[in-house]
């Protein structure tokens, strides 16, 4: 059976949904309805798995497309790499990367619209540098999709040490069949980035999606809708059944263009809440892991600056 030829891998908050969208449009590629479909988070994730999971999301899809699949969770779960190396060992890995402070600040105001998170950001940054938090950061299996997003409080500042986790993927892949694009570049320079992932999956470049530059996360911690409103409409048992008619794919779309539209506009530029004392200790924090970072890559990122000295 045909298995994955590309995963988008992370990191959470850095652009992996406006890849899953540039790359849907090409005729050339087949992804799931859904983006964030849940594979090798589960336990059982053997050949029988994958053959259910292609029936739901890839019947009927011809073959001799490319087909892919984005989880930016993928990236900060321990377990991921040598699963995905077990079952799809010549599958091509793309990670994206933004400034770690800029990406931990993010993960927090996705808890706080999802009201899971009620900490000052200040607070939860001192929390999460302590040695026990990084460790529970670092180790803590990845949530199930379906448990909700509580656990993820643990995990902001792990999930920005990309380095780290880059190197737990080097144990099971070649270098070679990962490819590290960067969130700036996207932004500033959509069309070269998309052409850099192309060549990488094989494609030819040139190819311009109808959506190319577009934004599809706002950023922001305030909703038009509380998260609390959600909550209640589930227990609404009308709502609910109704609810459930719909095929799991579809109800994956509806969640993610609900989360997009819910989201109150905010300025393109974020002043991050944080005392000086506060952000010289992340800042700290992230300059050895840019340094693991730079070392596999060759490279340092266009915000390696703010991390130096």
């Amino acid at each position: 059976m045909k298995k994955l030829d590309f995963l988008i891998v992370g990191a959470q908050k850095s652009g992996t949904t406006t890849l899953f969208e540039n790359l849907r449009e090409h005729r050339a590629v087949s992804m799931p309805l859904e983006k964030e479909v849940p594979f090798f988070s589960n336990e059982n994730c053997n050949e029988d798995a994958w053959a259910t999971f292609c029936q739901r999301n890839f019947d009927g899809v011809s073959t001799d497309t490319l087909w892919g699949k984005a989880s930016p969770q993928y990236m900060c779960d321990p377990r991921a790499p040598e699963r995905m190396k077990t079952l799809m060992p010549d599958v091509k890995l793309v990670a994206i990367l933004r400034d770690p402070i800029r990406r931990t600040y993010s993960h927090f105001q996705m808890g706080r619209r999802r009201d899971t998170e009620n900490r000052m950001f200040e607070e939860a940054v001192s929390q999460l540098l302590s040695a026990e938090a990084l460790e529970r950061g670092r180790k803590q299996e990845l949530p199930e999709h379906a448990k909700g997003y509580e656990s993820e409080s643990e995990f902001y500042v792990a999930w920005s040490e990309y380095g780290r986790i880059l190197s737990g993927f080097l144990k099971h892949f070649d270098r070679k069949q990962i490819l590290v694009l960067y969130t700036d570049d996207l932004k500033k320079k959509p069309a070269a980035t998309l052409d850099n992932l192309l060549v990488f999956l094989g494609l030819e470049p040139g190819y311009r999606p109808t959506n190319l530059g577009q934004e599809f996360h706002r950023g922001g911690s305030e909703t038009i809708f509380p998260h609390s409103a959600r909550l209640w409409l589930r227990k609404r048992a009308l709502v609910y059944r109704a609810w459930k008619l719909l095929p799991e794919p579809i109800q994956g779309r509806l969640r993610f263009r609900y989360e997009q539209l819910n989201i109150r506009k905010t300025r393109a530029t974020v002043e991050i809440p944080l005392t000086g004392v506060g952000y010289e200790n992340l800042r700290r924090h992230f300059e050895n892991d840019l340094r693991l970072l730079s070392k596999i890559t060759d490279q340092k990122p266009g915000w390696a600056s703010t991390y130096s000295g």
